[in-house]
């Protein structure tokens, strides 16, 4: 994998974004697997993906009635 193959469009908070749905996924894999620790430290990562993708964009974090 290169650099240009990371790069994706529209910044960091789309990226951040795109990185808490894979972590998600992968978190859903070790918890189906019990691996424990390993879920939570996944677990984390998207908690911290999701803060940045909302940050800058607080419309972001609110749902639409």
């Amino acid at each position: 994998m290169t650099d240009e193959d990371c790069n994706q469009p529209g910044g960091p908070n789309e990226t951040a974004a795109y990185i808490e749905a894979l972590v998600a996924e992968l978190a859903r894999i070790a918890a189906a697997n019990r691996l424990h620790m390993l879920h939570y430290l996944l677990q984390m990562a998207r908690e911290e993906a999701a803060n940045v993708a909302r940050r800058d964009n607080p419309a972001a974090g609110r749902s639409l009635r």
